[in-house]
C-alpha cells in the first residue's frame, strides 16, 4: 500500500489492470492458468476440448466486460469468477434441446436463480432483432451457426473455409457489437449504427 496524504491506496491485481489496457498478456496468463479446470469440468460433463474452449472465451469475455464497466471489486479472484460463468454457460449448453441426452455429472455445485418475468420482454426481442440486422452478413452467419444451429466453432470454421481462430475473434467481435447496444435493446436509448 502506498501512503498519499494521509490517504492509503490499494494496489489492484496486474490482472485486473491488465484486462483494463487490453494486453494481451494478460489474457493468455487468465487462459493458462483457468483454462484447465474448465476444460476438466467440462469433458466430465460430456463435452469436448473446444466445447471447454468456447464456454471459457465467453467467460473471459464477460470478466473483461465487468472490468471494463467497473463492476469487479479488485480483490475478486479471477478463477472463481471465470469457472462460475463458464460452468453456467455449459450448462445451459448441456440443457439445450442439441444435447438432451448428456448427463451431467457435477450439477450438484449449481445455485437456484429467479428468473422473473418482463412483460417489455416482446419490445426488447423486436429491438434485438433490429440491432443483430445491422450486423454484417459475417457476423449472422457465425452467431447464427454458433447460437442457434449449436455447431462448434470447429464446424463453423469448416463450413466457412476460414481459420477455426479466425472464428473465434469473428464471434468476439461481433458480441462486443451487440453488447454495445445494450441500452438499445433495453429502449433506455437509440444507437443508430453497428
Amino acid at each position: 500500500m502506498e501512503r498519499i496524504k494521509d490517504t492509503y491506496l490499494v494496489s489492484e491485481p496486474s490482472w485486473l489492470v491488465g484486462l483494463r489496457r487490453n494486453d494481451p498478456a494478460t489474457i493468455r496468463a487468465l487462459y493458462d492458468r483457468h483454462l484447465p479446470s474448465v476444460r476438466q469440468y467440462v469433458l466430465q460433463n460430456s463435452g469436448t476440448t473446444n466445447d471447454a474452449q468456447d464456454v471459457f472465451q465467453e467467460a473471459v469475455t464477460v470478466l473483461w466486460l465487468k472490468v471494463k464497466e467497473g463492476q469487479l471489486v479488485p480483490d475478486s479472484d479471477p478463477g472463481g469468477f471465470l469457472f462460475r460463468v463458464a460452468k453456467n454457460k455449459w450448462l445451459d449448453t448441456v440443457r439445450s434441446a442439441a444435447h438432451k441426452h448428456m448427463k451431467v455429472v457435477h450439477d450438484d455445485r449449481i445455485d437456484a436463480m429467479e428468473t422473473d418475468v418482463d412483460d417489455g420482454i416482446e419490445e426488447r426481442i423486436v429491438r434485438l432483432r433490429g440491432v443483430y440486422e445491422k450486423l454484417d452478413d459475417k457476423c449472422r452467419a457465425v452467431l447464427d451457426q454458433f447460437y442457434f444451429e449449436r455447431k462448434d466453432l470447429a464446424t463453423i470454421a469448416q463450413n466457412m473455409g476460414i481459420e477455426e481462430e479466425s472464428i473465434r475473434t469473428i464471434k468476439y467481435r461481433c458480441m462486443m457489437k451487440l453488447r454495445a447496444f445494450r441500452k438499445t435493446i433495453a429502449g433506455e436509448e437509440n444507437n443508430e449504427a453497428v
